[in-house]
């Protein structure tokens, strides 16, 4: 048995789609599930049952960016858009199985992928037309270190004026690692703003209070006020009271939710083009998969 916590369908629904995933046949019936699953992580058939149900949810939500076929019978892994960053936010998910590869020394990668991941996401939030950038240093975006300059030069690239509030110059990021925006036409102030914070930690409660509106609505000049949100690699059961906790302090962006948004750029159907250390990582996921 492995050191999967196996106390969330969620999480048995995670298994289940990495164990297809680096499958070298790429399906798994379900008498052969059920006995991998209760050998494996301990979860009986009626669990298995569950976790299937939810991964129905998920095939119903995503659609053709599921890459997943479901059915009472089987699961089968298939090739889809974007079929690669899910795999991606699949390891990255702090229960997942696949995560436990993962070495400490790599958790600061692991936090570039999701933050490319989002910056990708997060530009379809408004739909044709938004933008958004990634906030972190180093910045493949050319950001100042000094996080002072950083703002003046993150003010420049949204279309804003920075505001006159102090900004610490050894501050890093002031807990915004994505910014994303719609600008009108008329390119005049008084258009949406969102600050994302992306964490790939198992606690995500506490990283809700990471922004502070109040003191960046005194470092970047908005006639209205920016909408917060968590970003994180893994999923959250919409009836729990984990998601009505989090929901209720900041919005939740999660794997379906990502993939969503995904789902809804121009582009020709390509997977991101990742960064060269990005793809390393996400090499070590796919593993077997043909994706």
């Amino acid at each position: 048995m492995t050191d999967l916590e196996v106390s969330s369908t969620e999480a048995i629904a995670d298994w289940i789609e990495t164990s297809v995933l680096v499958s070298a046949s790429g399906h798994f019936g379900r008498d052969k599930l059920d006995d991998l699953a209760l050998a494996e992580i301990g979860a009986t058939p009626m669990r298995v049952s569950m976790a299937i149900d939810a991964m129905a949810r998920r095939a119903s939500v995503l659609g053709d960016s599921y890459p997943f076929v479901v059915s009472d019978i089987a699961i089968l892994r298939r090739k889809c858009r974007h079929a690669a960053t899910y795999a991606a936010l699949l390891f990255l998910t702090p229960s997942s199985v696949a995560r436990q590869t993962v070495r400490a020394s790599e958790t600061a990668v692991m936090g570039e992928l999701l933050e490319e991941i989002s910056e990708a996401a997060l530009a379809n939030f408004w739909g044709q037309g938004g933008s958004a950038l990634s906030f972190g240093y180093p910045s493949k975006h050319g950001r100042p270190e000094a996080f002072d300059q950083a703002v003046v030069w993150l003010a420049g690239k949204i279309g804003l004026e920075a505001g006159r509030g102090y900004r610490p110059p050894r501050r890093k990021d002031g807990g915004v690692d994505v910014v994303a925006w719609r600008q009108f036409a008329d390119r005049r102030a008084g258009f949406p703003v969102a600050l994302a914070q992306c964490t790939i930690q198992a606690e995500t409660f506490t990283k809700t209070t990471d922004i502070d509106l109040r003191l960046w609505s005194s470092w970047l000049a908005m006639d209205s006020d920016p909408l917060s949100m968590l970003v994180i690699p893994g999923t959250i059961r919409s009836a729990g009271p984990d998601w009505r906790q989090l929901t209720t302090v900041v919005m939740v962006i999660d794997r379906i939710r990502l993939m969503d948004l995904l789902g809804r750029g121009t582009d020709d159907g390509r997977d991101i083009d990742w960064s060269t250390e990005t793809a390393a990582a996400l090499r070590a996921v796919l593993g077997a998969a043909e994706l």
